[in-house]
């Protein structure tokens, strides 16, 4: 009988996702609703330039988060609340969209102070 060795090593894990990401996704951001920070997770099937960018309901573009090329996989960034230049938004609903070859998507997000 062969006995199974289970690595718990959190980077093998992320690398054995990235190896069989084969999809595009955007996941809901958590926690939802936030105060003052939120993880953002998404997937990209193959190598290519992402950018993850956040909007207000109005649609105007407040904060980049990611703009660059980034390999296959499952990928996570965070968002601290701010703009660009770091002044802290609001409460209100906020979208995070991404851009990744012809894959775009967007999840609504809510702010609460």
């Amino acid at each position: 009988d062969a006995i199974e060795v289970v690595d718990l090593n959190w980077s093998s894990v992320e690398s054995r996702e990235a190896a069989v990401a084969d999809d595009y996704r955007l996941y809901q951001n958590y926690p939802n609703p936030f105060n003052p920070e939120t993880t953002i997770k998404y997937e990209i099937a193959k190598a290519l330039p992402v950018k993850v960018s956040i909007y207000n309901l109005l649609g105007e573009h407040i904060a980049t988060l990611v703009d660059e090329i980034q390999s296959p996989g499952v990928h996570v960034t965070r968002w601290n609340g701010a703009n660009d230049r770091g002044d802290l938004m609001n409460s209100g609903v906020y979208f995070v969209k991404i851009n990744a070859g012809d894959f775009i998507a967007s999840q609504k997000m809510l702010m609460l102070k």
